[in-house]
């Protein structure tokens, strides 16, 4: 009898321990990036048709979970706080957004393109950097790349490095200083494309 006592003891134990887990455990956060409204246009006064990408990023970012730095080399990659879909789709998305807008051009278009469709100017990169630490700085570095006749001719190339800061440790605040960083590139992108394009087309 006592033996049967302890079994039960021992299941009902487990079985509480089970349910207090499943009480506490935090929800996921989903998120993603997205266009802002104050760009600063590109003059360009001709009409191209661009594509965006690919942007390639470092395979530490190439995760579900939001990562943060505490240091150059000590990363932390969030459980419960996690993107939506690709970041580096959703980086491409939002910066063909951005240059359609800024540009005043229709035909732009975020890699993948159709395969049987390969648009007159394109700009790539190779991203190193896209992350900082939560409620401190954040930074996105990369390396641009204009090229013309459908990809095969390079028109310019450039390292871009710019940072900002999270106004507060939520991941929140983070995201918000990513998203800030990817539209402040758009807009300064815009503005280079448009400069050599026009420049491009003078006499």
């Amino acid at each position: 009898m006592a033996k049967r006592h302890l079994i039960f003891t021992w299941v009902s134990s487990g079985s509480l321990m089970m349910m207090l887990s499943c009480a506490v455990q935090p929800n996921t956060h989903y998120y993603d990036l997205a266009v802002q409204s104050n760009f600063v246009p590109g003059d360009l006064n001709r009409s191209i048709h661009l594509g965006v990408g690919p942007f390639s990023f470092p395979d530490v970012l190439e995760r579900a979970g939001i990562v943060t730095r505490s240091s150059p080399v000590n990363i932390k990659v969030s459980n419960y706080h996690v993107w939506a879909g690709s970041l580096e789709q959703a980086f491409t998305r939002v910066l063909g957004e951005s240059l359609a807008h800024n540009l005043s051009q229709n035909d732009v278009w975020a890699f993948p393109w159709d395969t049987r469709f390969r648009p007159e100017y394109q700009v790539r990169g190779v991203v190193s950097q896209f992350s900082g630490e939560a409620g401190g700085t954040v930074k996105l570095k990369l390396q641009w790349t204009l090229l013309e006749d459908h990809g095969k001719k390079v028109v310019t190339s450039y390292r871009y490095q710019q940072a900002t800061t999270a106004e507060d440790t939520s991941y929140d605040a983070y995201v918000a200083a990513l998203n800030r960083l990817l539209n402040t590139f758009a807009s300064d992108l815009s503005k280079e494309i448009a400069a050599h394009l026009v420049s491009d087309r003078q006499p």
